[in-house]
């Protein structure tokens, strides 16, 4: 089983008005998309983003999609279970939406593709088994899920299970990085929380740490520079800039108070 990160636990902001929910007579599929950007953000940053981009520039009631995994693997929800989504029109009544937060033209991680897999089938248990997978690209006209995350869902449906290359072995990382994965994420923020607490991030910093606050950044549009984990002149630029809008006592340094108007 897959563990699922609820919206309560990745900040979301919520919908502005109480969810619609399916009628699960009328439900016939579920619709797989990806996010299209080249070199995006990834992880809970990916997930804030699209929130972000889907209420403010959209317009929309919540984040689009009912479900996102990211490259590890990580399970989010979106809308939930249930829930009328936004990402499918004009399906959006009849169908529930897994959105890749990566780039499906590319390889897809082995760990996203046993979260897609294992989320399909637990979507299937509360219809018996009965709803077609399908790409975006098979109800509208658009290039979504990406050719290579599509050839995946016309296999899986196939029941296909293509083996795939070998990865070189993983070089050996630092205890101090932080923890990727489902319940990794929540202990990763934990983590740099108590570590800005104890001793705030400045200009100088190196680390994961400084990595996730240029995510951050990044992902609300004040960070526009390669993520390089170093705490340097665009990185402290970038956080008063935040603290500015914010309201925050503006210092360049990012403390327990800038951190969790961060994550907000």
């Amino acid at each position: 089983m897959s563990t699922i990160i609820s919206r309560a636990g990745w900040n979301s902001r919520g919908p502005k008005s109480p969810f619609s929910y399916l009628n699960k007579k009328r439900v016939v599929g579920i619709a797989i998309h990806h996010s299209g950007v080249k070199n995006g953000p990834k992880g809970v940053t990916a997930v804030r983003a699209f929130e972000r981009h889907h209420m403010l520039a959209n317009g929309w009631n919540a984040i689009a999609y009912n479900w996102l995994i990211d490259e590890q693997g990580v399970i989010y929800e979106g809308r939930g279970a249930g829930v009328v989504s936004a990402a499918t029109r004009p399906y959006n009544s009849r169908t529930e939406s897994i959105c890749y937060t990566g780039d499906g033209d590319k390889k897809i991680p082995a760990k996203t593709r046993a979260s897609l897999t294992w989320l399909i089938g637990d979507i299937q248990k509360r219809y018996n088994k009965k709803l077609w997978v399908k790409g975006h690209r098979e109800l509208a006209s658009t290039s979504c899920p990406g050719n290579v995350l599509f050839d995946w869902v016309k296999d899986h449906r196939n029941g296909i299970t293509k083996a795939q290359p070998k990865s070189k072995p993983a070089t050996k990382k630092s205890t101090k990085t932080v923890k990727q994965g489902a319940k990794g994420i929540v202990d990763a923020f934990a983590e740099i929380e108590a570590l800005v607490t104890s001793r705030p991030l400045k200009k100088g910093a190196k680390g994961a740490a400084v990595k996730v606050v240029q995510q951050l950044l990044a992902a609300k549009g004040l960070y526009r520079y390669k993520i390089d984990s170093d705490y340097g002149r665009l990185t402290r630029k970038a956080v008063v800039e935040f603290q500015k809008r914010r309201l925050l006592y503006v210092d360049g340094v990012v403390g327990p108070n800038t951190w969790k108007a961060l994550l907000r």
